[in-house]
């Protein structure tokens, strides 16, 4: 079936089969197919748990999309969060007014990354940000500043600072504000001070920044990388005191905020004239490692949001900060990322990791 044609079928479904309402448009307001239809049920409840249902709901557990097919062509995707529903009539019933050009599958239940919560501990690889800002990136490692003694959080000039435009003493939260982070109440540190970072082709050696940490109230995992489960498991303790220089075919990993705890190996290292867009301009780095991914089936080592990650060995030892990627290239096409040197980090910055 055509795309305009999943959609007006996902609206009849809504409408026939789950018993959804209709909310009208306003006016002015464009609104695409299939429209906005909701469940009276919930519509009813004002809790944010609602108690469970009398009786069991057609909508419970399925959610309704379009996968392509070939060309201009789309299916009508049934997303079932639940195994129960996969032999139920409902199913059929959705199937059946597809006549036959559905795609069911199981989703699992769905929830937010943990990387994506609010942590507590607060966890190496978890989401952070000023609060001044709309984005989200990832808390590095905690460190210790030698000029002002305080403990800290480390990660990236362009997380904690964007790129040079964040005054010193801005508040830091985690979650981050793409993670829907408030500032009333997830602060954990304020911006203490960046690297600032060069543009006109003048080489750069590192992007980082520190927050010296404020009293949160949480308490702090500072040694531990977690893996990707939705409750995540200790994967690699942290050897803070031991950092190693990169060297290529070096087994390398890291937990991030996006694509969470991935493995990786060096292709390159002392990569120099290496060009990464910062949003504001483009910045020239030296002395860089070229990270690419060592994962089956293939997956990236990382993706935007991770920046600011810990990368460490297999033992755990401190390798680099990772700063910049892209989303094409190297392994599986999936992307080549690239990190600062953690020697040049600390001595640039001004800190020891703790």
């Amino acid at each position: 079936m055509r795309l305009e044609s999943a959609l007006e079928l996902q609206a009849i479904i809504f409408s026939t089969i789950f018993n959804f309402v209709e909310l009208p448009a306003a006016a002015g307001m464009e609104q695409a197919l299939p429209g906005l239809y909701l469940d009276p049920y919930l519509l009813e409840t004002k809790a944010a748990y609602p108690k469970k249902a009398t009786r069991k709901r057609a909508a419970e557990d399925i959610a309704l999309g379009v996968s392509q097919a070939n060309g201009d062509e789309a299916k009508l995707a049934v997303l079932v969060q639940s195994r129960n529903q996969l032999q139920s009539r409902v199913v059929e019933q959705i199937v059946e007014s597809a006549k036959g050009e559905a795609e069911v599958l199981y989703v699992g239940r769905q929830k937010p990354l943990w990387t994506t919560s609010r942590n507590d501990p607060i966890r190496l690889g978890a989401s952070i940000s000023p609060t001044t800002v709309e984005y989200a990136g990832t808390l590095g490692c905690f460190c210790r500043d030698e000029i002002s003694g305080r403990d800290g959080i480390l990660s990236n000039n362009h997380v904690l600072a964007d790129v040079n435009n964040i005054a010193i003493g801005t508040t830091i939260m985690q979650p981050g504000a793409r993670d829907r982070g408030r500032p009333a109440s997830d602060v954990i540190a304020e911006l203490l001070r960046f690297v600032p970072v060069q543009f006109g082709g003048i080489p750069n050696l590192v992007d980082c920044a520190v927050a010296a940490l404020t009293g949160h109230g949480r308490s702090e995992d500072r040694r531990t990388l977690y893996d990707s489960s939705d409750e995540p498991q200790p994967a690699v303790t942290l050897q803070p005191g031991q950092l190693v220089e990169a060297v290529p075919g070096m087994t390398v990993f890291k937990t991030g905020r996006t694509t969470r705890h991935t493995r990786g190996r060096v292709r390159a290292v002392n990569v120099n004239n290496y060009l990464v867009d910062m949003g504001v301009g483009v910045a020239r780095f030296d002395g860089q490692i070229a990270i690419e991914m060592d994962m089956s089936p293939a997956q990236a080592f990382s993706r935007p949001g991770d920046s600011g990650s810990l990368i460490v060995d297999e033992e755990g030892r401190p390798v680099g900060l990772l700063f910049a990627g892209s989303a094409s290239g190297g392994p599986g096409n999936v992307g080549i990322t690239g990190a600062n040197p953690i020697s040049s980090v600390t001595s640039q910055l001004g800190v020891t990791l703790i």
